[in-house]
């Protein structure tokens, strides 16, 4: 008899996760108890309308912001548990948070390449070695042919891939992606999901992505939708993005294969 299959562990773990704003008859509870779990290699969505808790979530878990109660756990280490557990939360989000926000944010004095090197360097990778990985990025988000080109130089899905290699210039075990398809088109938008696919799986990394953006929701597997503060967990339908002859991204139904 083979043995079991072990349990994969989560590389984000959220338990009875609170934060709330104020104090006395002031206070606003954003988050009442969240439960989330995240695995490496998957991408899930985080949904909810405006004011739901979304933004509050994405920032407690990014070390942003504070929780009030409630319990963080990143690759099986603790790092909030009713206070922060661990000293250097810059550190942490240097090296094993990645942030894409739904506006690129680049520096723009800085190439592409310069672009991404930048947060290696921070921590402290040699300039060369920094500039190699961060061709490898470009080169795996097909923008490698711009790594010379200034910010202004780049269209819009140009830096937005950018955006996404400076994410994972550190290879870090989690991405957290805000609204990261707003501004593009639904054929652009398709291709950064299938890029984040592609590289959660390769990388092993485990994405969270906040969207409003209905052209992308079917594409997840999983779903969290936050609603007054508190989540629930869903199976989305999983479409698989794939480019065709001619270069145009579409989503198409996964069909469940018989036993």
């Amino acid at each position: 008899m083979e043995p079991a299959a072990p349990i994969p562990q989560p590389a984000i773990l959220l338990e009875a996760l609170r934060k709330t704003y104020g104090t006395g008859s002031t206070a606003v509870e954003a988050l009442k108890g969240v439960d989330m779990a995240v695995y490496p290699g998957e991408v899930v969505g985080l949904i909810g309308p405006s004011g739901s808790g979304k933004t509050t979530l994405l920032k407690c878990l990014g070390a942003v912001i504070e929780p009030t109660a409630g319990r963080i756990t990143l690759g099986g280490e603790v790092i909030y548990d009713d206070g922060w557990k661990i000293r250097d939360l810059r550190a942490l989000r240097r090296d094993r948070i990645g942030f894409i926000f739904q506006a690129p944010y680049l520096i723009p004095f800085l190439n592409a390449t310069d672009n991404v090197a930048l947060l290696p360097m921070l921590a402290g990778v040699s300039n060369g070695h920094a500039r190699r990985r961060a061709f490898e990025m470009l080169t795996a988000l097909d923008v490698a042919h711009r790594a010379a080109a200034q910010v202004a130089e780049l269209s819009g899905g140009e830096q937005q891939r950018v955006s996404i290699a400076r994410a994972l210039a550190n290879k870090p075990p989690i991405i957290l992606a805000d609204e990261p398809t707003a501004p593009l088109d639904s054929q652009r938008a398709l291709t950064v999901v299938r890029i984040l696919d592609q590289l959660a799986r390769e990388y092993r990394t485990a994405i969270i992505v906040v969207t409003h953006d209905e052209k992308i929701i079917p594409t997840f597997k999983r779903i969290y939708h936050i609603r007054d503060g508190r989540t629930v967990e869903e199976q989305g339908e999983g479409l698989e993005i794939s480019n065709d002859a001619a270069g145009a991204t579409h989503a198409t139904a996964v069909v469940p294969q018989p036993a």
